[in-house]
């Protein structure tokens, strides 16, 4: 079952997407503000929340699972 969280992506437009959490490999502070997340060697994607506020939604949630079709 994959399970996901939602960040904000910086715009414009700003926009939420869904972050499969067994593909984040590192997440770092961003450039200027907000935080990059690593997703394999070199795919890494920025978004507008905090360091610390994308650690504690890894954590703590909340999350949205999906279940494959049967």
């Amino acid at each position: 079952m994959a399970v996901f969280i939602v960040l904000k992506r910086p715009g414009p437009p700003t926009r939420e997407v869904l972050v499969n959490l067994d593909q984040i490999m590192m997440v770092q502070p961003g450039q200027g503000s907000g935080s990059a997340v690593l997703f394999g060697r070199e795919h890494l994607v920025s978004f507008e929340e905090d360091v610390a506020t994308v650690i504690r939604r890894i954590q703590t949630g909340p999350y949205i699972q999906v279940a494959p079709p049967k």
